[in-house]
């Protein structure tokens, strides 16, 4: 099972500097508004996909639903130049990948610089890099420095087609395309250069990418599934399968069954109606009806049970308030739900509740509490700028060393409930 064990963000909106934090099998993400969650979430799935290097484009990894972050310069803190991210992983072929952006000519994110580290053990660590160099005045060319065990090498970013390191290495390098197709001989009559020096360098890069790839094989590829915490919109028909088109009888079938463990509904049906149109219909006290007539929750919760269960083995789930508009009872179950279920997990909530429903998973052994951590996001006196803190759980699932503040609101809310605030 591949999958990414902590992340790290470096000027990134309303990250300062790099903040860091771990990511065990279930994270719980917490934290006041406009303090950066969503915005780590878009971050870490952005990552995934990078780092999958499965047959990229040269689009933006950040502006997919449901986090649509848009252009560099929504993403990057204001007045910086680059910005940054590094993650590590587990089951991967890379132990570490570490990526700066910079402004792209349309306003994108182009990737200036990109690390992987294969290997951090033993005599024989490995590490890649590619890093962008910018045309002089005379040339107008940009240049593409590969550098390895052993060897440095340039090449012209003209001689791939593509704008992007990690498109590439997803494309050309996963399939055997390397510049002047990996021959010295055509390299030293295209650029001139016939220098031993260039040869050997040359020949060292191709030989590093043609032993391997240095691309991870296809089930390495990093799963990441995002619930949409909106919803659907509230229609009493739909044009096209609110679920999509891939859902089938065997998964609305779990659906079902998880809407009953809930104890949201007994029953749920897709019609169609006369003209093609599709209806949700669900059983919510033993009558069938329109989702549209039946409880807000019910809704709601459907876009993020639809996630849970197509996320395949191995994939981590982002599920975005899993809360909403869920009576208290019915979030404690879905917690004992998705920990049974064995998924990584990151959770972002705004309920006090949910990280205590998780200690509670784990003090009655349905979880290790060593899988178990609370990522923090606090904001400053100003909301200007947002640090990141690591809170793991011990054996007896109480909270090690949780940072000041992290529970303040709460614990002054319940005294003033006591009478011993005003």
């Amino acid at each position: 099972m591949s999958a990414i064990t902590s992340l790290a963000l470096t000027d990134v909106r309303c990250f300062e500097g790099t903040q860091r934090v771990g990511l065990p099998r279930i994270a719980v993400v917490v934290g006041e508004n406009s303090a950066g969650k969503s915005t780590f979430l878009g971050c870490l799935r952005g990552m995934a996909k990078l780092a999958s290097l499965d047959d990229l484009d040269d689009e933006n990894h950040f502006d997919q639903p449901p986090f649509n972050m848009g252009p560099f310069s929504t993403i990057a803190r204001s007045g910086a130049v680059t910005f940054a991210l590094e993650a590590t992983f587990e089951g991967h072929s890379y132990e570490r990948v570490r990526v700066v952006y910079d402004e792209g000519p349309d306003g994108e994110p182009r990737e200036r610089e990109l690390e992987f580290v294969l290997s951090t053990k033993g005599p024989d660590a490995l590490a890649f890099g590619i890093t962008r160099i910018d045309p002089s005045d005379d040339e107008h060319r940009e240049t593409w420095r590969v550098a390895g065990p052993g060897f440095e090498f340039d090449f012209e970013q003209s001689s791939v087609s593509y704008r992007q390191f990690s498109t590439w290495l997803s494309r050309s390098v996963r399939r055997g395309n390397l510049p002047h197709d990996g021959d010295p001989t055509l390299r030293r009559k295209r650029t001139g250069d016939v220098t031993p020096e260039a040869d050997r360098a040359f020949t060292r890069f191709v030989n590093f990418f043609r032993e391997s790839p240095r691309v991870p094989p296809p089930d390495q590829k990093l799963l990441v599934v995002a619930n949409n915490p909106v919803g659907w919109p509230r229609d009493r028909s739909f044009a096209t399968n609110p679920f999509g088109r891939a859902m089938d009888e065997p998964r609305l079938s779990e659906i079902r069954k998880l809407g009953s463990e809930l104890g949201l509904f007994g029953d749920l049906e897709i019609r169609r109606g006369p003209a093609g149109e599709y209806e949700v219909w669900a059983d919510a006290s033993g009558e069938s009806r329109n989702l549209v007539d039946v409880g807000f929750g019910i809704q709601s919760a459907l876009p993020m049970l639809h996630a849970i269960v197509s996320a395949t083995k191995g994939a981590t789930l982002l599920l975005q308030q899993p809360e909403a508009h869920l009576h208290p009872r019915t979030q404690a179950a879905l917690v004992r739900v998705i920990v049974s279920r064995g998924s990584r997990l990151l959770v972002e909530t705004h309920s006090d509740h949910v990280p205590d429903w998780f200690r509670i998973a784990a003090m009655s052994g349905q979880v290790d509490p060593q899988d178990v951590g609370i990522a923090y996001f606090h904001r400053s006196d100003n909301g200007a700028s947002t640090t990141l803190h690591d809170i793991r759980l011990d054996d007896q699932a109480n909270l090690d060393d949780p940072p000041r503040g992290f529970r303040d609101f709460f614990v002054d809310e319940t005294e003033r409930l006591l009478g011993f605030r005003r």
